[in-house]
């Protein structure tokens, strides 16, 4: 199976399970006051022509449950999915403020649009409707699953924002952030779906594990997307990461090199004013120079191993084994 084809089949399983959640996503969110009603619609992309994202998140949810014996339809099940989907987006509507982030997926944010206040309103509008979802099914497991990792997520956007104000970060320190800023979440996702069908404790915990691992893969190829990736693929400005000047992997592995291009990358990010165009052009390259791209890149390679590993001891349907791995190799082939 070719790469190429295998990112097809990826975006057909997405869409089908997308095509799952959404009806009873829009359902929970059309039940929030009217103005954050509104806010959310507008970030979910459901009212114009925009669209959504991939929603991998929820899809997740739902392969999990189905790794574990469900249909993947029962409406605990989409429940689940429709909750860790709400905590992602929550995450999204504060992570664009925190940012400065002025487009998502080709549009201009939410918070450009209806104000800041109003739209981390909405984020925490759906951050508690998750809660609700899975209290009002009475699942306890999911619950306290989803209240674990959802601390674990806004630890780690809490020392994202603290590493980008040091002169110096460690690889382990960017890592133990990347893993709660992004990893927690798609574990969660792996798993929630799996507890709220009432999986063995046994499969919920190999599948927090892929999600885990899934998750490094993840942020790790979103690292070089936001340093290496095309605009009009991204959705976001060229290299953002760089003009923030972020301490992403591939940025302090670069810092970490003991390199020259290193050690001009760290002259230009200790500076205080404004990368120019060319000094941006000049970063990345430096990046690159001192190892920080194949670093990045061979170790986004070892968590999708990894996660695969996982995939392997589930004992999974090979409908749902199959997928799981499309969607886990899709991942990491995601285009620049």
């Amino acid at each position: 199976m070719t790469i190429q084809s295998e990112v097809r089949t990826a975006a057909e399983v997405l869409s089908e399970l997308k095509q799952l959640v959404d009806p009873t996503l829009a359902a929970h969110v059309d039940g929030l006051h009217p103005p954050l009603r509104a806010i959310a619609r507008y970030h979910f992309g459901w009212d114009d022509t925009a669209g959504s994202g991939k929603a991998l998140r929820p899809a997740l949810a739902v392969l999990g449950a189905k790794a574990a014996g469900a249909q993947g339809d029962e409406p605990e099940v989409v429940d689940a999915a429709c909750a860790v989907e709400l905590i992602h987006n929550f995450s999204l509507l504060h992570d664009d403020i925190m940012d400065g982030d002025r487009t998502r997926r080709h549009r201009p944010t939410a918070w450009t649009v209806y104000g800041t206040d109003q739209a981390l309103l909405a984020g925490c509008a759906l951050q508690t409707l998750a809660f609700e979802i899975l209290a009002r099914r009475g699942l306890s497991t999911a619950l306290d699953t989803l209240g674990r990792e959802v601390q674990a997520l806004i630890a780690g956007q809490s020392d994202d924002l603290s590493l980008a104000a040091r002169r110096e970060a460690t690889l382990e320190q960017c890592l133990a952030m990347e893993a709660g800023k992004t990893a927690a979440l798609l574990s969660c996702a792996a798993t929630l779906g799996a507890q709220a069908y009432g999986a063995p404790a046994e499969t919920s915990t190999i599948l927090a594990e892929y999600g885990h691992h899934l998750g490094m893969a993840f942020q790790l190829v979103d690292d070089m997307l936001g340093i290496w990736g095309e605009s009009a693929r991204t959705g976001k400005p060229v290299a953002a990461d760089l003009r923030a000047r972020k301490r992403s992997a591939p940025v302090v592995a670069a810092l970490c090199s003991e390199t020259e291009a290193g050690a001009q990358l760290a002259v230009l990010y200790d500076g205080a004013e404004e990368l120019t165009d060319h000094q941006v052009t000049q970063a990345a390259e430096l990046v690159e120079q001192a190892g920080g791209r194949s670093w990045t890149e061979q170790r986004a390679e070892f968590h999708t191993g990894e996660a695969l590993a996982r995939l392997d001891q589930l004992g999974a349907p090979t409908g749902t084994l199959v997928d799981l791995t499309i969607v886990t190799r899709f991942l990491l082939a995601r285009t620049w």
